[in-house]
């Protein structure tokens, strides 16, 4: 990194490559010039960050931007430009080429708009005092009071305005209306998003159907069947036209019980064999003819993969339940970049595994696997100050969880949400974890508690139907193996994914778990769907407006 004559420190990153072609709507291919992708490259300034001296923060600007680069004086600006055409900048700015071109085939994501419903509750306990004008030491006391009102000091510091006021000079009149543009959440305003991947095969538009066909059409289609064989089509997609379906030996439907006995037929009613090289037309399950008939879709009419909520880990998560999804809450903007071993996205400050499950009582709740957040978890491991960027949220990231997960319950207009309590982990990682007790026994409940308190809901229990998790699948290489029960169960890495799962469920007898649950009274619900929920903290802005109108 370059010091320019000027003493001005600055060095360059192309790790938002990806979030500035967006922002763009730039294509990049291998003929893009190589002075396109100055506008995907940022420039770095050095800063000075609270207790960890010279730290490097986003300037704002990429290469491309000529307007910032033209303050700077001419010869800091003829040594930059020198600089950045060295053989190692070179290379950095063409990793924006290579990130974006690896990432072509990279499974797509969902962005949702949750993030947008939190608010600051500074913003509107300022607006909301009487006081309009006072100097900066008046402000920052009246500010500082706040806390005493359910404030907390994390949204005040990450806010920039006591920096604000630090600024002005001694004894200066400040309007209110000062104040209120100055605060500024943009670097740690969160995004959330889901990981989208292909599905196995494309998605072909098939309905359920209950049709006869004689066996005589079969044969015309090349299967060896008798006189009284009858076929009956199970699933039909009409463009194009394939259909799946069951054979009766007999025209008895229990009589070819224990033999491959499902086909598939393809346009103009011709048979669809397996993909290897045996070419047999019979398959053993439903499942095997559809995997038949997605490869041969996508092979011969030019069909594309559907895309499925990629389920990278969904063999932690106990046995059942439906639309499991992987959630990234991100900052984009954060000055600083941190980047963990799970996930190659920059600045994850947290990841959610959730699942769809109903309680006995058939209540549809939203059902959370685990929260973790590897960044905070990194900051406390490390023993050299400032190695990890000191990341917002720092006590509030499981109850940041908690509310976007409560928005996502409102829209899907869920009962309520639930969780996987401290023995469900211990048994899962065979060990008892403190920490992972006692933020699932007792951290979330306590959040989601005070969350709900203008309405008076508390935590409760729900029971659910699933298998004992005393197993667990576990990747070795290329392949999985399952063990568990402190020992007491292991197998070689010999299984792939799906194989180890069904190992575990067929040793996995069937249980009811009794595990935390929030029911959202509907007039929370109501509340939270048209005002939103805190950034900070977990008393709404208008709690005490809430608590006394009964049955809002």
């Amino acid at each position: 990194m370059p010091i320019l004559p000027s003493g001005r420190n600055v060095d360059i990153m192309s790790e938002r490559a990806r979030f500035h072609a967006a922002r763009l709507n730039l294509r990049v291919t291998e003929r893009t010039p190589h002075h396109q992708l100055y506008r995907l490259v940022d420039i770095l300034v050095a800063g000075h960050d609270e207790g960890h001296g010279q730290e490097f923060g986003f300037s704002g600007y990429t290469l491309a931007d000529a307007r910032w680069l033209n303050r700077w004086s001419e010869v800091d600006r003829r040594r930059f430009l020198d600089w950045i055409r060295e053989p190692a900048q070179v290379r950095i700015i063409e990793m924006a080429r290579r990130r974006l071109l690896a990432e072509e085939g990279v499974p797509r994501e969902r962005v949702y708009a949750y993030p947008a419903r939190l608010y600051s509750m500074l913003e509107r306990r300022l607006a909301a005092l009487p006081l309009q004008r006072a100097d900066s030491t008046q402000w920052r006391r009246t500010l500082l009071n706040l806390k005493h009102d359910g404030l907390r000091r994390e949204e005040l510091d990450w806010s920039g305005i006591l920096r604000f006021l630090a600024g002005q000079p001694p004894g200066t009149l400040l309007e209110k209306a000062a104040l209120l543009a100055a605060i500024d959440f943009s670097t740690v305003r969160p995004r959330l998003t889901t990981a989208l991947g292909h599905a196995d095969g494309c998605a072909l538009p098939f309905r359920e159907v209950a049709q006869r066909l004689p066996g005589y059409h079969l044969r015309m289609a090349g299967y060896p069947l008798a006189d009284a064989d009858v076929g009956v089509v199970r699933r039909r997609s009409l463009d194009p036209d394939y259909r799946i379906g069951v054979i009766w030996p007999g025209g008895r439907s229990l009589a070819g019980a224990g033999r491959p006995c499902w086909f598939a037929l393809g346009p103009f009613g011709r048979p669809v064999a397996r993909g290897d090289r045996s070419g047999r037309l019979l398959f053993a399950s439903e499942r095997e003819a559809w995997e038949a008939v997605s490869h041969h879709a996508l092979r011969y009419q030019r069909l594309r993969r559907g895309l499925v909520h990629r389920a990278r880990y969904e063999h932690l998560s106990l046995h059942g339940g439906e639309e499991y999804r992987e959630w990234l809450v991100t900052l984009p903007h954060f000055q600083r970049s941190h980047f963990n071993g799970h996930f190659p996205d920059r600045n994850v400050l947290l990841h959610i595994r959730s699942k769809l499950r109903r309680t006995l009582d058939g209540r549809r709740m939203l059902f959370i696997e685990e929260i973790q957040s590897d960044w905070h978890q990194a900051a406390a491991r490390c023993v050299l100050r400032g190695e990890i960027p000191r990341a917002p949220f720092r006590r509030e990231w499981a109850a940041l969880a908690l509310k976007l997960m409560l928005l996502h319950v409102v829209e899907k207009g869920l009962d309520g949400i639930a969780w996987a309590d401290g023995p469900v982990h211990h048994l899962r990682y065979d060990r008892v974890m403190p920490p992972l007790a006692r933020l699932y026994d007792q951290e979330l409940a306590e959040i989601l508690e005070r969350l709900a308190a203008p309405w008076g809901a508390r935590v409760g229990r729900g029971e659910f139907a699933t298998r004992d998790p005393w197993l667990r699948a576990a990747r070795s290489k290329s392949n999985w193996k399952v063990e568990g029960g402190a020992g007491r169960f292991a197998t070689r890495a010999r299984y792939n994914k799906h194989e180890a799962m069904a190992l575990i469920e067929r040793h996995s007898r069937p249980v009811v778990l009794s595990l935390p649950t929030l029911l959202l009274p509907e007039p929370m619900a109501r509340h939270i769907a048209e005002h939103g929920l805190p950034l900070f903290g977990e008393r709404h802005a208008d709690a005490g407006v809430v608590a006394r109108i009964p049955n809002v």
